[in-house]
C-alpha cells in the first residue's frame, strides 16, 4: 500500500506584517507611558499620560528620595497634571486612599493602607538586611 504524504508549506514572510504590527503597537504603548517630574520639594510640577498612581509615586524616588509601600495595588489612573509642594502633590495624588506620610531631612516614606471607606490591612514592612530596610518601591 503506497500513499502520498503532502507537506504543508509555510511561507516565512506570510506572517511578518502581522507580527511587525503587533510588536510596533506594543512598543508604542510602552513608549507613550511617561511621568515627568520637575522642580524641587517646595514647587513640584508633575505631568503624566494618566499613568497609574504607583508609577507616579515611583517617579518621585530619585529626585525627592520618596519611598512607599502599600497593602493594595495603586492602579487608579492619575490626573494629567499636579502642581504645588511635594506634600500637596502627594495629597492630591492619593486622594481617596488611607495613607500616612513620614518625612525627615533625608527621605519621605509613604504607607498606603487601602482605599478610603474600606477595611484596611497594614502592609508588611520590608525585611531588614544588615540593619537596613530593603525592597522598597
Amino acid at each position: 500500500m503506497t500513499g502520498t504524504i503532502e507537506r504543508s508549506r509555510v511561507h516565512p514572510g506570510r506572517y511578518l506584517p502581522a507580527i511587525t504590527t503587533a510588536l510596533t503597537c506594543g512598543l508604542a504603548t510602552i513608549a507613550c507611558a511617561e511621568v515627568r517630574v520637575e522642580g524641587d520639594p517646595q514647587s513640584v510640577r508633575v505631568t503624566t499620560d494618566q499613568e497609574v498612581v504607583s508609577d507616579v509615586l515611583s517617579a518621585f524616588a530619585v529626585p525627592f528620595n520618596v519611598k512607599y509601600r502599600t497593602a493594595i495595588p495603586l492602579d487608579t489612573a492619575a490626573d494629567a497634571t499636579y502642581a504645588g509642594s511635594l506634600g500637596q502633590v502627594i495629597s492630591r495624588l492619593l486622594n481617596g486612599y488611607n495613607y500616612i506620610v513620614k518625612r525627615d531631612q533625608q527621605a519621605t516614606e509613604i504607607v498606603v493602607y487601602g482605599r478610603r471607606g474600606e477595611v484596611t490591612i497594614q502592609p508588611k514592612a520590608p525585611p531588614l538586611q544588615n540593619g537596613v530596610l530593603s525592597r522598597w518601591r
